[in-house]
C-alpha cells in the first residue's frame, strides 16, 4: 500500500466508513495512470462494471474488481482499511490467479455461488464484449469475445439460472 499511498492517505482512507466513497478513493489512485488497450483511461472500464450492477455491495465489489489482479494491493491490506468479508471473499474470486486458465477461472466464479460474484462478472464480461470499445478491431478481437467472453457469459448466465432454481426450491 504504501508504494501507491502516503501514511495520511492510508489512515484517511482506513478512517472512512463509506465504503462507497473508500472504494472510489483508491481506484481513483490506484488506476490514475492506466489505460486500456485503446489509450482510454482503465477507472472508465471500473465505473461500467460499477453502473451494471445495482446492489450497495455489488457496486463495491465493481469498482474494486480488478485491484487484487492489477495491483499490489492484497486482501490483507483491504481487510486493513476495513472491508469485511462480504466484499473481499467476493473479490477473491473475480481475482484470476497467475498461471490460472481463463476457463478454470470462470469454473472458480461459478463454483463461489455467489450472486453477487456472478452479477459482477457478468457486468464486467458485458463491458469486455462491447466491440464498439476498440477502435480498429482485429480478428483476435473478435475471436477473444466469441471464443472467451460469449462461452463465459452464457455459463455465468446458466449459472445465475440454476442459483435462481435453487432458491425457488428452498
Amino acid at each position: 500500500m504504501k508504494e501507491y499511498f502516503t501514511e495520511e492517505e492510508i489512515l484517511n482512507l482506513k478512517n472512512n466508513k463509506d465504503l462507497l466513497e473508500k472504494s472510489l478513493d483508491l481506484i481513483l489512485k490506484l488506476f490514475n495512470d492506466k489505460t486500456d488497450k485503446e489509450g482510454i483511461p482503465y477507472i472508465v472500464h471500473l465505473m461500467m462494471v460499477y453502473k451494471g450492477v445495482s446492489s450497495y455491495n455489488e457496486k463495491i465489489i465493481a469498482l474494486l474488481h480488478d485491484v487484487l489482479e492489477d495491483t499490489k494491493v492484497t486482501d490483507a491490506d483491504l481487510r486493513y482499511l476495513g472491508y469485511n468479508d462480504e466484499i473481499i471473499k467476493p473479490l477473491i474470486y473475480l481475482t484470476k490467479k497467475k498461471g490460472e486458465y481463463y476457463s478454470d477461472y470462470i469454473e472458480r466464479i461459478i463454483m463461489s455461488h455467489d450472486i453477487h460474484v456472478y452479477n459482477v462478472k457478468l457486468s464486467d464480461l458485458k463491458h469486455n464484449m462491447n466491440i464498439n470499445r476498440i477502435k480498429n478491431p482485429s480478428v483476435n478481437d473478435y475471436e477473444r469475445i466469441t471464443k472467451r467472453y460469449k462461452v463465459a457469459y452464457e455459463k455465468l448466465i446458466n449459472a445465475v439460472e440454476n442459483l435462481k432454481g435453487e432458491d425457488e426450491k428452498c
